[in-house]
């Protein structure tokens, strides 16, 4: 739950991959198939002399070099620029913040994230239907999400664990006065492994 596509990070994992499978691959096979190291060894002067042909006869004006050069430089910044990005966008899913609204003229009234996820923890955890559980919280399109992950024991059903977080959650948007959109994830135990487990609340 981030604010990066999956397909876009899918597309760029399968086109990493690709990449180092393929010189990896190429590595092994100079490595150890004679073969291949002769003929790498007998292209690669004319896959060099070609290069510099292209540069050569791809000028900027008298400056010297070619525009090939500025080419693979922009490409490469691009590159870079692309994965800075990928990387920020990230972290931007959490939030600290759980909801925010204002009090009229006396200001903003501010809930932590933290507030509702200790009471939540602290709650689930009380039941011995789940061996562990976590929460958290992100921004979904400008809103306050809870994700609640649970690990049940063996033979509970996920319907009955379902019905456990709801009553949690009812209590907190009683509490909060207000409803609190979340995301539940069941896992553990062979019913629960076997049946649909993800649902938005």
């Amino acid at each position: 739950m981030n604010n990066t596509n999956r397909f876009l990070n899918r597309a760029w994992l399968g086109l990493v991959g690709l990449l180092l499978l393929a010189g990896g691959a190429a590595a092994i096979a100079l490595g150890s198939l004679p073969e291949a190291a002769e003929r790498w060894t007998s292209t690669a002067p004319d896959v060099i002399s070609s290069v510099s042909g292209w540069l050569r006869d791809s000028p900027v004006g008298d400056a010297g070099f070619s525009w090939l050069t500025i080419a693979v430089i922009a490409a490469i910044a691009l590159i870079v620029v692309l994965l800075l990005v990928f990387i920020i966008r990230q972290g931007n899913g959490h939030t600290r913040e759980l909801l925010r609204e204002s009090s009229g003229d006396n200001g903003e009234t501010i809930v932590e994230a933290a507030v509702a996820e200790q009471a939540l923890r602290e709650a689930l955890h009380a039941h011995r239907e789940f061996i562990s559980s976590s929460v958290s919280t992100y921004r979904v399109r400008g809103a306050s999400v809870l994700k609640i992950s649970t690990v049940c024991q063996r033979g509970v059903s996920p319907t009955a664990a379902v019905r456990i977080v709801e009553r949690h959650l009812i209590a907190l948007d009683a509490l909060l006065g207000r409803e609190v959109p979340a995301l539940l994830q069941i896992s553990g135990g062979f019913r629960a492994r076997t049946t649909g487990a993800t649902r938005l609340l």
